[in-house]
């Protein structure tokens, strides 16, 4: 069995023609000689800081789009570029430095164009091919536009080349399949576990399966939870401020739109099952009954209310939660305290949402959305331990990034 072209011969091509397009390609439009002939001025200064602007944003790119979902797209890119070229512009106006605001800037939009471009054409065009044993494990493959099961006997009697070789390790392989999956990864392909390919691919860690040897790689990073603590901290100091503004405009819209408080406050669980109260703008009429959960086309909201909670500015109040230590800006979504009990004794691993502060927003609620029902929240619940299994840097910026887009499209809320 062969292999097929490996991945980082991909990422580099895409990494030197990105250079070539982004950063070489408009020197002549701005250079007025030939650079890194004469003595080091504007000219080569500007080209040095954009190679560095270009590789920080790439490698930013390349680390966001490494996580399952819609990929890497402009609304990812051009806040990561924005960011770095205007810092790298402020560095060298801080210096006092010369160079070309036309090359660097210039950089930064070619930078977004190509990145976004690659990502859509990678998305669409790169099929992988992968080679899967038994054969009955293709049924419980992901069905995905850039992925071609293919059975593995078949693989191996028509010798074709794969990306990588998909088994279900759980299953009782025989000798024969298991000595085939050595030569396999002797000869250079990969040998992957099911439930590592179909958490990987759909960002989701399935329930079926699940071990308690499993439960330690949910827990993480001690050091990356303070520091990231501390960010969160400083940030809603900073942001704060500038959002009571906002704040006072949609309590009086609120207090005026229906008669009752303008804050609707509810206990629900947190941290290693903590109960607290969490605080939100009242988007539903005082005193109309109803269950604990919202169901589509609810009567029981308000016509402000409906506008508050499609743009997600009912959930601004709870900026004090996380002043105060309850909640973080990235996490799994507290539930109801009425409603958790019987999450608890129908779900199972329910508990271990709790392993982490909850959050304003998670990976769940971006890419499900609203959910209540037993199933949706089995869901719910495999995207929140992915979210567990994973929680870095990377993925809450990943997650922050595409919260936005969710806000500005207006979807997944009831």
């Amino acid at each position: 069995m062969r292999s097929a072209p490996q991945r980082f011969i991909e990422t580099w091509v895409d990494a030197v023609l990105g250079f070539l397009f982004c950063v070489v390609l408009p020197i002549p439009l701005y250079a007025n000689d030939e650079p890194f002939v004469g003595p080091f001025d504007a000219s080569e200064l500007s080209i040095v800081t954009t190679a560095v602007a270009y590789a920080i944003v790439w490698y930013c790119g390349r680390r966001l789009d490494a996580f399952p979902g819609a990929g890497l797209n402009v609304a990812q890119v051009a806040p990561v570029a924005i960011i770095t070229y205007a810092l790298i512009a402020a560095v060298l106006l801080l210096l006092r430095l010369d160079y070309s605001r036309v090359q660097l800037f210039g950089s930064g939009f070619l930078t977004v164009l190509w990145m976004a471009v690659i990502a859509q054409m990678r998305g669409r065009y790169l099929v992988r091919n992968y080679a899967v044993t038994p054969h009955a494990t293709i049924s419980t493959l992901p069905r995905l536009p850039t992925c071609r099961w293919l059975d593995f006997d078949d693989v191996r009697q028509r010798r074709l080349r794969v990306d990588a070789i998909v088994a279900d390790l759980s299953d009782d392989l025989g000798e024969g399949q298991l000595a085939a999956l050595a030569d396999a990864a002797i000869a250079g392909v990969p040998v992957l576990d099911r439930r590592y390919v179909v958490e990987n691919m759909t960002g989701r860690t399935p329930l079926s399966g699940l071990s308690p040897n499993e439960f330690g790689s949910l827990l993480p990073s001690r050091q990356y939870l303070v520091v990231r603590r501390a960010i969160e901290l400083a940030l809603t100091v900073v942001f704060l401020p500038l959002l009571l503004p906002i704040l006072a405009v949609v309590a009086l819209v609120v207090r005026f739109d229906s008669p009752g408080p303008v804050l609707f406050v509810q206990t629900r669980i947190g941290r290693r099952g903590q109960p607290f109260r969490m605080v939100k703008f009242r988007t539903m009429f005082v005193g109309v009954p109803g269950p604990s959960f919202t169901t589509s086309a609810d009567p029981r909201i308000t016509r402000t209310g409906h506008f508050l909670r499609r743009c997600r500015l009912d959930e601004l109040p709870q900026l004090f939660n996380i002043l105060k230590g309850d909640m973080s800006w990235v996490g799994p979504r507290p539930e109801a305290a009425s409603l958790e009990k019987g999450y608890l004794r129908d779900i199972e691993h329910f508990a271990l949402r709790g392993i982490v502060r909850p959050g304003l927003t998670g990976w769940a609620q971006i890419n499900q959305g609203y959910a209540h029902e037993a199933d949706a929240m089995r869901s719910k619940l495999e995207y929140d331990l992915y979210y567990l299994k994973h929680c870095s840097l990377w993925l809450d910026l990943v997650i922050v990034l595409r919260t936005f887009a969710v806000v500005f499209r207006g979807t997944g809320a009831r």
